[in-house]
């Protein structure tokens, strides 16, 4: 619902209620719930029983709210947008009317600010999908992750779709998603970026027309309840309108799709391909698509949105019926393959499943060709030096995208084949939720399930163009043969090996993989003719992640890329 129709739904109602109603409202009946969190704004959210003005008190002392905004505007839908905020900055806040506090200040009353887009931090993603339920198993869940991430802050939190059931209705979100029986507490400080499901689509009205610009205005609760950041304020180029939308959060872009604007029947309204009849060539949805890829500059790409392209749980992505997963996979996944997408993530299979990277599959399961299709056919398990890598200093060194589908965060599917042949791993008897651990080039992603176990992880890194990496010298050649870096990755020790032509001093210096020096490992001023062996220890780095070796003799230098494993 865009800002300027709740303006004036708010007025009208305000003119209707201002002489019969008192300014003060009794209760808070929904959130506060927090949006769009952008480096230097955020959108504070919350529901009264009774209209009234709003106001939000905030700072970063608890102690000491000494900043305000406010509407004057009487409502029960309440909306405040917070301006001129320092990024990547933790606020408190409290929200009321000019008359009285109904919630907060309190330390579960707070946000943090996004880091300005491209920033290198730590960042951690919570994803969870197919949960509204109001089912043990969601709190469960909800539990598990909130115990194992303790006082780690959550960045992200990203809903795969079937947000609530069985209708997507308002008092169905109010009663199994915002009542602080499930995540009415969890609302208080931390935000989320949402994407539709079929269950949400219910109370959502059609699409009207497909090549129309200002079409389709779906409106309904999924729209009505959450905010987007549609004109680009979070980074992405915009969207203009709530179905579907970009943003970064640091060095990663996010891009969450709309799975449910196919129309099998209506060619007219399709706008993902899942027509049964006629050709499908493009939509505004595919055009923004490839002008958003096109644009990005962060090096992480994480695509989510409800529909999986590839899956053997609740549903199966081969059943001719499927026309919306179907389309997913034959109109998109082309496109995350042209641009290097690294991760995409789905719910609506009631499973977990994790795919191994991938790229090229458009057909069914049986289509799918190990020898052509696998980027990396290995487990992507870092400890088994095993970690998916792309290489973007290499001719097609992005190549290739892990599917994770984990919708089992309230629903389950125990009877599940899970034998869809890009699979790694899969779960039907387990429900959980999906974590990211992402920091510069090394992105971390496990399945945790409702016990606080995790059950699959898998590792990827990514060599990035360095940004002052000292080049290869002509002559080194002349100096050195048989240069060897064993094994890369490596998890404890790691031998590099070379044969001098003749006698030189010998320096091995140690860089970040933007560059940057970190220490010397190895220097000797007269090293003699032959062949040497010298053995670095896991001690010897900083951290786990990727590294640039440089050897230098006599002038003459040379760089390997190098990988450190748990």
């Amino acid at each position: 619902m865009t800002r300027t129709h709740r303006c004036i739904a708010a007025v009208a109602f305000s003119l209707l209620v201002a002489t019969t109603v008192p300014l003060s409202a009794q209760t808070v009946t929904r959130g506060p719930y927090l949006q769009v969190p952008t480096h230097n704004s955020i959108i504070i959210r919350w529901r009264t029983d009774q209209p009234t003005d709003s106001k939000v008190s905030y700072g970063t002392d608890l102690n000491n709210l000494s900043f305000t905004a406010t509407d004057t505007t009487l409502t029960t839908e309440h909306y405040v947008q917070l301006t001129g905020l320092s990024p990547y900055t933790k606020y408190y806040y409290s929200v009321g009317s000019s008359s009285q506090v109904l919630s907060g200040p309190a330390n579960d009353h707070y946000f943090v600010t996004s880091p300005l887009p491209g920033t290198v931090k730590p960042i951690r993603v919570w994803a969870i999908g197919d949960f509204g339920k109001a089912n043990t198993r969601q709190n469960a869940v909800r539990d598990a992750y909130l115990n194992y991430t303790g006082s780690t802050h959550t960045d992200v939190w990203l809903w795969l779709g079937d947000n609530v059931y069985d209708n997507g209705t308002d008092q169905e979100y109010q009663d199994k998603v915002f009542d602080n029986a499930y995540y009415g507490q969890v609302f208080r400080y931390m935000p989320f970026w949402p994407c539709p499901g079929n269950h949400d689509y219910v109370s959502v009205s059609p699409p009207t027309a497909t090549k129309d610009p200002a079409s389709p205005s779906h409106t309904g609760p999924y729209y009505e309840i959450f905010e987007m950041p549609t004109a680009g304020e979070m980074g992405g180029v915009p969207s203009g309108r709530e179905l579907y939308y970009s943003f970064d959060y640091g060095n990663v872009h996010f891009i969450s799709l709309n799975s449910e604007l196919g129309s099998p029947f209506n060619p007219s309204h399709d706008w993902t391909g899942a027509r049964l009849t006629g050709s499908f060539t493009s939509s505004p949805l595919t055009e923004w698509l490839h002008q958003d890829l096109q644009a990005n500059t962060q090096p992480w790409v994480i695509v989510y949105f409800h529909q999986p392209p590839y899956t053997k749980g609740s549903h199966d992505s081969d059943l001719f019926y499927e026309r919306y997963m179907i389309a997913m996979r034959e109109t998109f996944v082309p496109i995350f393959d042209q641009y290097g997408v690294d991760l995409v993530l789905c719910g609506h299979s009631h499973v977990y499943e994790r795919s191994y990277l991938i790229k090229g599959h458009y057909g069914n399961s049986s289509s799918f060709d190990p020898g052509t299709m696998l980027v990396d056919g290995s487990s992507g398990i870092d400890s088994l030096g095993e970690a998916y890598v792309k290489d973007l200093t290499q001719p097609n060194g992005n190549e290739g995208t892990v599917y994770v589908v984990c919708g089992s965060s309230g629903s389950l599917e125990t009877g599940a084949a899970l034998n869809h042949p890009v699979m790694f791993t899969g779960y039907g008897d387990k429900g959980g939720s999906f974590i990211l651990d992402i920091h510069g080039d090394t992105l971390h992603g496990r399945f945790l399930n409702e016990s606080g176990e995790i059950l699959d992880h898998f590792t990827m890194y990514k060599i990035l163009p360095p940004d002052t990496t000292p080049t290869s010298t002509a002559g080194f050649a002349e100096l050195v043969k048989g240069f060897q870096v064993y094994p890369n990755p490596f998890i404890g020790e790691v031998e590099v090996a070379f044969h001098l032509l003749q006698p030189a001093a010998v320096v091995i210096d140690l860089f970040d993989i933007r560059g940057r020096q970190i220490k010397t490992l190895y220097t000797h001023a007269h090293l003699h003719a032959g062949k040497h062996t010298l053995v670095f220890h896991k001690s010897d780095f900083p951290a786990n992640g990727v590294f640039l070796l440089r050897m230098t003799t006599n002038g003459h230098e040379y760089i390997e890329r190098l990988i450190k494993s748990y």
